[in-house]
């Protein structure tokens, strides 16, 4: 145990390679607040996770941290090895950020309705863009994964030779249709053209971005 906790440090400025996790993380859950926003849809997380959380009355920063402690108990089970600091912030700063971040726009602008169809693909391109980048810093910074991407990486390591490219492709969509089956239909915002985009291209995306940022932050 003592050499696993001494790992989560173990890292070439790490305090480098900490701060830039602690804000990738945070402009990740205010992107995720902008895309609701937008109301053309999320990720496929966030989309099963925003069904969730207005079913049952939770604020979605509170249902995230709950859902990612559970798959966090998978994790230490069967991945330990995917584990960092980075985990601990991902699994509860996405969320909250993204609460806090709708809070605020909530209260600095109440009455704010964003009609023109040019003004909300602004928005959505320029959140989009913000998105991938932070997903790419989180992966440059390599301390730790999500307890959502780290299932994928699981199942394929204990099934039956699938690859990990065709499990996470099963796993996302999985989520996606307990979201639209919840409640993130197409009406509720959650499950859109945005869903489509960023499930065949964030992860090929951020790759792209990372390998031309990393020798920047780690």
């Amino acid at each position: 145990m003592n050499h696993f906790i001494r790992g989560l440090f173990d890292k070439p400025r790490f305090g480098k390679r900490l701060l830039w996790c602690f804000l990738a993380v945070i402009f990740m859950g205010f992107s995720v607040s902008w895309l609701k926003y937008v109301n053309w849809g999320t990720d496929p997380c966030s989309l099963m996770n925003f069904a969730i959380s207005e079913k049952i009355g939770w604020s979605f920063g509170n249902w995230l941290a709950l859902l990612n402690v559970c798959l966090f108990l998978i994790v230490i089970a069967k991945g330990r090895d995917k584990i960092g600091l980075g985990t601990i912030l991902n699994m509860f700063l996405v969320g909250y950020s993204c609460d806090f971040m709708t809070w605020l726009r909530e209260k600095l602008f109440p009455d704010l309705v964003i009609s023109s169809l040019w003004v909300k693909i602004l928005i959505m391109l320029v959140t989009l863009v913000i998105f991938v980048f932070t997903v790419a810093v989180y992966l440059a910074v390599d301390l730790g994964t999500a307890p959502y991407d780290a299932i994928p990486y699981i199942l394929a390591e204990i099934g039956p030779g699938f690859s990990f490219t065709l499990v996470r492709i099963c796993w996302d969509v999985l989520v996606t249709v307990i979201g639209i089956v919840v409640g993130g239909g197409l009406f509720a915002g959650n499950f859109g053209i945005v869903t489509v985009i960023m499930a065949f291209t964030i992860g090929p995306c951020a790759s792209f971005v990372r390998k031309r940022i990393q020798k920047y932050i780690s």
